[in-house]
């Protein structure tokens, strides 16, 4: 899920999928060697290459690539297993469905009963490279007002990814050093040691948060630093690519208007649309039986429809009407009026079907036919109502740009930041928002369907 840290991320995954890769090829012809050599290598070959796409796709939704999993024995070792099991369920079921020759099972199982110990193994030697300090990229931030603190708290929840905080060099008077910390992360110095910090200490990334640009501010030093090699970068920019989401307070319209990212182009949309029309109208085919189901054990728990017609903000503030599964009692709205979604499992307003229907994010399917007739798209912002969108936008300023693309029946807020209970929680999602709309492309959406379907596979709903 942590692709939005490119260079440091990607290179650890590259080295453990690797890893992983060659002791399954070396498991495979283990087995082949051991037990049956006088299989032909070309359908040996084509049913290990089955096995192991299998165990790579199980070893992905184990979250076995996270950057907390990678650098952990214990939840290396709990991925591994889950996985393992994941993956006998699959290999058992292509069994049953597809024509195996009998002939290849026993060096297939047996092939199968190496990947563990190996994979595990292949894991620890990732772990004692990936420890490294070389492989570790030391970030100095310059400033210690609120950007720079979430810089630090952002870099506490990703620990493992390869990035290290050595410090912050502050010009503010009650940072007193040495000793002082911020956020669990020392102070250097003041932001005019900057040349005695690089040259005593390992320095690759110089992150500049500092709200100031007065007299004392080392720009002589920063160009020295930019012409010697070293990377330096705004805290805006820096904090939006570790966290994955933009940084909103203080943040300028130029920011937005000369960055990178906010592209979309006609064979884009068309690509988009096209996706969404076959997977909308697939989707309605395969989830006709569950949606009998769901039908079914509404109307027998409780009187009145069961689905739930609401007007929600389209794309240009455009109102339009979203289905969804009733999950509430149907008079959910006279007392409280219009209120955020529900938050907890204990909402009084939800029936016991609705808890079910929601964990799973069942409710949600019927927006399935938004998305055939156009109105919503597979990916984006959640679409909200037209009460709430007014005082949104009235308490935030970037919230009408939300607006610019259809809402979505998942997306990158709902995936990582899930539902908000009022208008002042609202910054948090509004930043993730704001992150898609900049950075939306094709493998970006797939990651979140694909993180969606874990959600209602794994009953991580509300």
């Amino acid at each position: 899920m942590h692709f939005y840290l490119k260079n440091v991320f990607i290179g650890r995954v590259i080295l453990v999928v690797t890893l992983d890769a060659a002791c399954l090829v070396a498991a495979a012809w283990l087995a082949w060697k051991s037990v049956q050599p006088e299989i032909p290598p070309e359908l040996y070959a084509a049913g290990a290459g089955a096995l192991s796409i299998l165990a790579f796709l199980a070893l992905f939704y184990c979250n076995a690539y996270q950057p907390s999993v990678i650098c952990d024995g214990r939840n290396t070792k709990l991925a591994i297993l889950n996985s393992m099991g994941l993956a006998f369920v699959g290999s058992l079921v292509i069994y049953w469905v597809a024509t195996v020759p009998s002939g290849i099972v026993p060096s297939l199982v047996f092939a199968a009963s190496l990947y563990f110990p190996m994979l595990y193994f292949g894991r620890v030697v990732a772990r004692a490279l990936l420890s490294s300090a070389r492989l570790t990229r030391y970030v100095l931030i310059i400033g210690a007002m609120d950007l720079a603190n979430e810089i630090a708290e952002a870099l506490s929840r990703r620990q493992n990814a390869g990035i290290d905080l050595a410090g912050f060099l502050t010009d503010e008077p009650d940072s007193a050093f040495p000793g002082a910390c911020i956020a669990g992360y020392p102070v250097l110095g003041k932001i005019h040691h900057l040349e005695k910090t690089l040259s005593s200490r390992r320095i690759d990334h110089i992150v500049v948060a500092s709200k100031g640009r007065n007299d004392h501010f080392p720009v002589d030093a920063l160009q020295a630093a930019k012409m010697s090699g070293y990377r330096i970068e705004s805290g805006v920019s820096f904090l939006e690519r570790v966290s994955g989401k933009i940084y909103l307070r203080d943040l300028r319209p130029s920011y937005l208007i000369f960055s990178d990212g906010f592209r979309s182009g006609r064979i884009s949309a068309a690509v988009t649309r096209l996706i969404d029309i076959v997977g909308s109208a697939t989707a309605l085919i395969v989830a006709a039986p569950l949606f009998a189901a769901c039908v079914l054990a509404i109307k027998l728990e409780s009187r009145g429809p069961a689905f739930f017609r609401q007007v929600r903000v389209g794309r240009g503030d455009k109102p339009f009407v979203m289905f969804k599964l009733r999950s509430m009692r149907v008079d959910a709205d006279v007392d409280a009026g219009a209120a955020f979604a529900a938050t907890t499992r204990d909402d009084p307003r939800i029936t016991r079907v609705g808890h079910f229907i929601r964990r799973t994010r069942l409710d949600e399917l019927p927006q399935l036919w938004n998305i055939l007739r156009g109105e919503m798209t597979l990916v984006g912002p959640r679409a909200e109502r037209p009460e709430f969108a007014e005082s949104l936008s009235e308490r935030y300023d970037y919230y009408r740009l939300r607006s610019s693309v259809k809402p979505g029946l998942t997306g990158w807020a709902q995936t990582r930041f899930g539902y908000v209970s009022d208008v002042d929680a609202y910054e948090e999602k509004l930043a993730l928002d704001l992150y898609y709309l900049k950075h939306r492309s094709l493998s970006m959406d797939l990651l979140i369907l694909w993180q969606t379907v874990k959600t209602v596979i794994m009953f991580r709903g509300v």
